[in-house]
């Protein structure tokens, strides 16, 4: 009975998992955003299929092998396969320490040529390098730079947030969007403004986690895990090993015709040698990337937050499902921020979902299921028919959604006559407006209902905020980089190609219905909007999620969500503070029916007036 309890509870947080997307946010250190990805193939000398099979064996039966010492031990080029699906695939140039196979490298011509040049590089973006025998420096087009110590095994930044950024031009720009067109103009989404406070540079010491940089035959060498996690996941791809293969994931996402072959190999136990880069390696990603540290309680670095919570023996055991099972705790246990959540098991464990018999589970994410049960039960109840994204009760427009979606196919060829029945949110926010501006509307109030918005794409959020203010100023902070900036924009939502006071809804009276089911996006625009003191909460105290997501992985192949060190915040008097706590609304409604009866609401609403 217990076991069956347990797995139901683990498959509705995984479930959850789903819904929150992007809001999509002693040594501490950055970042995130969003590319698209589709690396061209590197040519190489394939080593003898024979040395390949007994190399691929080795890397799952070397269970005593160390990391090696820096210099110390020979590495081997070997070509393997990348697979991006189950027809995909390309080959991809990695090598190994002889004596540590399972740990895969990249070399230094690889890495720049694979993902500066040809991922990375767009109008606008270009990188340079300068290389010594001991260092190699990638200079972006926009000043930033990266300098890596093959020696010293560091890392330098001398402005993480500028070098990482998906925009040559702004610090911080989270929208996806790539809001101009082929000749210059500015389409659905026009940045006016923006406001960038650089951070501190950075200094990633790789030797203080026992990772190792190398040159060997003069070659330069970094762990492809390592370089994954600092510069590719940040892009929302990652490059993960089974032990056999490596697979591309896109979005956090294995390609499904993937998903056999990525559990294919033999269970076994992992070396010491992947059971500690692992442990480290994931450590430094935490203390490098996650945004809520100090708010978690992590005082001095992961590693010592995995000891202080006990799940560090675990997280370093050769049996790869304890490790697994010690993320999937972390992440509901111990950070519940609901950002931060476990996707995937390693392959080592042979299942995707790891044992949950000891699972920790944080009173949030209880709460968050309950309240989300109850307010869609009582929803459902109150509109049996459904919920209408438009509808019009008198003089009150009500719009509503459950995720802030942006399909870009509808973006890229233009929103057509079928607006009534919009594919995203952006097509729905266009079509409320032209029915709550049409002549001798009778619409004088307008609320926006997201009361069981879970969140979802941060350019929507964006643009329903711009529809309904006149503009949306968002504001970022990175704790770890301690930068700050403010990116301003405005919509246009009547689509004549102009940004103006015919794109918002700014002279209606203008209400925002909240609950603690309101997460990610679905806390941000409450935020926003009550900061510009234009629009009237109501309900319950949203429930927060500040961070943006970022997607990662570990060495040993587990798939996870983090709440990333770019976070939305409102500003007061100059200075930035954190939303992640929920906003509180104007007016708090004590029960859920009070939120779905459309009529008893808008008369109440009118009564404000």
């Amino acid at each position: 009975m217990k076991n069956n309890v347990t797995k139901k509870l683990l498959a509705a947080l995984l479930c959850i998992v789903m819904i929150f997307s992007v809001v999509s946010c002693s040594s501490q250190n950055t970042a995130t955003t969003d590319t698209s990805t589709n690396a061209e193939s590197t040519t190489a000398e394939t080593t003898e299929s024979s040395e390949t099979e007994s190399t691929e064996s080795s890397a799952l039966e070397n269970e005593d092998s160390e990391f090696p010492v820096n210099g110390a031990t020979k590495i081997i080029p070997q070509t393997k396969q990348l697979r991006q699906t189950a027809e995909t695939s390309q080959d991809f140039l990695v090598a190994y320490y002889e004596d540590c196979p399972e740990i895969l490298l990249i070399d230094t011509d690889t890495m720049c040529a694979e993902f500066f040049d040809a991922l990375l590089s767009k109008e606008g973006t270009t990188y340079t390098y300068e290389e010594t025998d001991t260092t190699l420096t990638i200079i972006r087009s926009n000043g930033a730079s990266c300098v890596i110590d093959f020696v010293e095994d560091t890392i330098y930044f001398n402005n993480f947030d500028l070098f990482n950024t998906v925009r040559s031009d702004a610090m911080s720009d989270l929208l996806s969007s790539q809001y101009v067109d082929k000749e210059g103009n500015s389409v659905y989404f026009s940045k006016t403004d923006s406001l960038d406070i650089a951070g501190l540079p950075i200094l990633i010491d790789l030797a203080e986690r026992n990772i190792p940089l190398d040159i060997y035959e003069g070659e330069k060498y970094i762990p492809l895990q390592t370089f994954n996690d600092i510069f590719l996941s940040l892009y929302s791809q990652n490059i993960v090993y089974n032990g056999k293969d490596l697979f591309l994931i896109s979005g956090g996402v294995l390609d499904d015709s993937l998903k056999d072959e990525y559990y294919s190999i033999e269970v076994t136990e992992r070396s010491e040698a992947l059971a500690d880069y692992t442990a480290n390696e994931i450590c430094l990603l935490l203390d490098l990337f996650y945004g809520l540290q100090d708010e978690h309680g992590v005082l001095v670095d992961f590693e010592t937050f995995f000891e202080h919570i006990g799940l560090w023996d675990d997280l370093t055991s050769p049996d790869a499902g304890k490790a697994s099972s010690a993320l999937l705790s972390l992440a509901t246990g111990y950070l519940a921020d609901k950002h931060t959540s476990f996707v995937m098991a390693s392959p080592y464990t042979g299942s995707s979902e790891p044992n949950a018999e000891s699972l920790k589970v944080n009173s949030t994410y209880r709460n968050y299921i309950m309240y989300d049960q109850k307010i869609k039960a009582e929803r459902a109840a109150m509109m049996p028919e459904g919920v209408p994204g438009y509808e019009e009760v008198g003089n009150t427009a009500y719009v509503t959604f459950d995720a802030f979606t942006f399909d870009p196919a509808t973006r890229h060829n233009g929103y057509g006559e079928n607006a009534a029945q919009p594919v995203d949110t952006i097509g729905l926010i266009i079509y409320a407006h032209s029915m709550i501006t049409r002549e001798n509307s009778p619409i004088e109030n307008v609320v926006l209902d997201i009361s069981c918005n879970g969140g979802g794409a941060i350019d929507s959020a964006v643009y329903v905020v711009a529809w309904m203010l006149g503009g949306c100023d968002l504001h970022l902070t990175n704790p770890i980089t301690n930068s700050f900036s403010t990116s301003s924009y405005q919509v246009d939502v009547n689509l004549d190609g102009e940004f103006d006071a015919n794109d918002t809804i700014s002279d209606k009276n203008l209400y925002c219905l909240i609950s603690p089911v309101s997460f990610s996006c679905g806390n941000l625009v409450p935020a926003l909007l009550k900061e510009s003191g234009m629009v009237t909460l109501l309900g319950g105290t949203s429930g927060g999620g500040a961070c943006a997501v970022q997607h990662v992985s570990t060495a040993d192949g587990n798939l996870l969500t983090i709440s990333s060190p770019h976070r939305i915040s409102v500003v007061s008097n100059g200075a930035y503070y954190t939303v992640d706590q929920g906003i509180d609304p104007h007016h708090h409604f004590s029960k859920f029916e009070s939120y779905f009866n459309r009529e008893s609401l808008t008369e109440y609403i009118n009564d404000l007036k």
